[in-house]
């Protein structure tokens, strides 16, 4: 059930001064202490006082209100009622009497007669906005939301400092998803309490999960002014820097990347998935030590971070040290032998220190896990075709033009391919369609004027077989 924010409560109009003498003699408006006596006298003996007065004067109106105070201070709601009920026989246009008895009734869950108290209250002074605040509070216990936003929007109307009808406003509004109007409500709210770390929050949630990542970043800032030690808002700004800083790098802005990673560290230091895509913009970025100074804190965090270790290797391959980037892709394997990230970057440095069985071997694991990575296919399909296994290389680069016919580099390579096996105009055809699709490939542009050649040396070959006489 949502929280409501009373306003008033019972202790209304009179004012209670803890001991009050026997006597008849009393303010209308305020009841006053007599005779001297301490004004420290329990609340039970200054009701058998209040009860003797109204032994001597059963139509005393101050005496049944105040002994109505009293007994709802002590939480005796039934005698309380009872009181109240007098003063309103006694005065049946004592507004601030059907206030307090509409309080009663609330505390009491007995929301259908707060209501009906509440509503003979506003008939005698129709700009109360306390009273409107409270059976705002009555139709929100039974549900009643609509009604409810009405009750606490008059009571704004004739008073807006009423703090607690714009922040219940607020979640009845958030509760209905009527998303912008809830802002509204909150933000007014937050304006009367800057320090109400609750509401605070919940305006903070609810701009994040809107959307609003940076009117939720600087409320959460508020947030933590109040209170610095806030843990649950300390992980929920280090979450939006981070998300902020996989925007920034996802747009190419790695130097704000870099700073919002930096602040969400700030939040929250122990933020291994922070590290790790902090040390990534720094690859980006050509800062390969720091890189690697930065992943190996995110696994001083989480040992057991595979995608680290896959991350680390990568900066270790960029460095070409390769030893090392091949521990660390290995290691990644370990807690997870189907990461195919790692099964490619490990065949990306197989290859490169010639190991060409091993990095075969390793793009075989990729594709066998993800049967549509062309990388792998056309890595491996290269391999083929400088050991010789032209039918294999030939089967892949087919295999990815199959997928992307506008892929220049396989049909370049697969020109390369057909003119080793001979197939002289297939390979021409090859190169004629990589250069079409990228004409700057100057190998490929290379390439086919070496095979004119070589079918130009074949054509005139065969002339001259034919010129011989048998």
């Amino acid at each position: 059930m949502m929280k409501l924010f009373l306003h008033g409560d019972a202790f209304r109009r009179y004012q209670y001064f803890g001991m009050l003498g026997i006597s008849v003699l009393f303010s209308f408006q305020i009841t006053i202490a007599s005779f001297g006596e301490p004004h420290d006298l329990p609340d039970k003996e200054i009701i058998k006082k209040y009860q003797k007065i109204l032994l001597q004067e059963p139509s005393n109106l101050n005496a049944h209100f105040n002994l109505g105070i009293l007994y709802y201070k002590n939480a005796h709601f039934d005698e309380a009622i009872r009181e109240f009920n007098k003063v309103t026989d006694i005065d049946p246009k004592d507004a601030e009497a059907y206030y307090n008895l509409g309080n009663i009734y609330n505390r009491k869950s007995q929301y259908d007669e707060a209501i009906r108290t509440y509503k003979k209250a506003l008939a005698i002074n129709p700009r109360d906005a306390v009273v409107f605040h409270n059976i705002g509070n009555a139709y929100t216990n039974k549900g009643m939301i609509d009604d409810a936003i009405t009750s606490y929007q008059m009571a704004v109307e004739i008073d807006p400092n009423i703090a607690e009808s714009h922040k219940n406003m607020a979640y009845l509004y958030r509760k209905k998803g009527e998303v912008s109007k809830s802002i509204s409500a909150f933000e007014k709210a937050a304006e009367f309490n800057p320090k109400d770390t609750g509401l605070l929050f919940d305006l903070a949630s609810l701009y994040e999960s809107n959307g609003l990542q940076d009117n939720a970043i600087l409320t959460y800032k508020k947030l933590l002014s109040a209170d610095p030690s806030h843990k649950e808002t300390k992980n929920r700004l280090a979450m939006l820097y981070n998300n902020k800083g996989v925007s920034c790098a996802l747009e190419g802005k790695k130097d704000d990347a870099v700073a919002a990673y930096k602040e969400a560290l700030l939040h929250k230091e122990d933020f291994s998935e922070v590290y790790n895509n902090l040390g990534a913009v720094y690859v980006d970025k050509g800062m390969i030590d720091d890189a690697i100074a930065t992943y190996k804190k995110a696994l001083k965090i989480s040992p057991n971070f595979g995608e680290v270790y896959n991350n680390l290797g990568v900066a270790y391959t960029k460095k070409k040290a390769y030893d090392d980037a091949i521990a660390v892709f290995k290691k990644a394997l370990s807690f997870n032998k189907n990461h195919a990230g790692a099964h490619f970057n490990l065949g990306v440095i197989y290859s490169e220190k010639g190991m060409t069985r091993e990095a075969i071997s390793e793009y075989n694991e990729v594709l066998k896990l993800t049967p549509e990575d062309l990388s792998a296919r056309y890595n491996r399909g290269v391999l083929y075709l400088e050991n010789g296994r032209l039918d294999d290389a030939a089967a892949d680069m087919k295999k990815i033009i199959e997928r992307n016919p506008r892929l220049a580099a396989a049909h370049y390579k697969l020109g390369d391919i057909h003119q080793k096996q001979g197939s002289i105009d297939d390979a021409i055809a090859e190169y004629k369609r990589a250069l079409e699709l990228s004409p700057e490939m100057k190998d490929a542009f290379q390439k086919l004027e070496d095979t004119y050649r070589i079918k130009e040396r074949r054509t005139k070959k065969l002339v001259d077989e034919k010129k011989e006489p048998p």
